[in-house]
């Protein structure tokens, strides 16, 4: 791939990517070195670019294994210090109070960040990203059907975790979000 062909189709694509490393890793910084390292990959390997019928496709994928490798690096290098400030914080509306609905997509959003692999990407790239299930199945690497499966456990786990969170039909009084956080 010519060097204007890769301004053409890879450069354009870094802000969703960055999107994606973003609500990946919950970290501005390491979203941003998690894309300069991508671009620097993808560059150093244009010339193998075009035999991948679907390059964004591509560089999704390539994002996706460099954000689970450095959550894995903190993971390992005592991850209990790496909570970003964009999980703990809570969306709020304009009152100062968090409404039901955010607070809810808050908590699920929390949920699926802390969710294994594939569940988690499967999770991100089609409900999160929007990606259709043809091609969140290109980026994970999988079928369509597999993916439908791991898109139904994750949900089901997400529905699972809320409805314990909130104590749905037991008529116990819910927390605040800080407090269940």
């Amino acid at each position: 791939m010519r060097p204007e062909e890769f301004r053409k189709t890879v450069l354009p694509e870094a802000r969703r990517l960055y999107a994606f490393a973003f609500r990946y890793l919950n970290s501005r910084e390491d979203a941003e070195d998690v894309i300069q390292d991508v671009m620097t990959k993808l560059w150093e390997t244009r010339d193998t670019l075009d035999r991948y019928q679907n390059i964004p496709a591509w560089a999704t994928t390539v994002t996706r294994n460099m954000c689970i490798d450095r959550l894995r690096k903190h993971k390992l290098l005592r991850f209990d210090e790496y909570e970003s400030a964009e999980v703990t914080k809570m969306p709020e509306s304009g009152n100062g109070m968090m409404s039901e609905s955010e607070e809810a997509s808050a908590l699920a959003l929390k949920i699926i960040q802390e969710m294994d692999e594939p569940y988690r990407s499967a999770v991100m790239l089609r409900d999160v990203e929007g990606y259709s299930y043809e091609e969140a199945a290109e980026v994970l690497e999988t079928n369509v059907n597999a993916l439908r499966t791991s898109l139904s456990r994750a949900r089901k786990y997400v529905r699972e975790e809320l409805n314990r969170i909130y104590s749905y039909g037991t008529g116990e009084n819910r927390g605040t979000a800080q407090q269940i956080l």
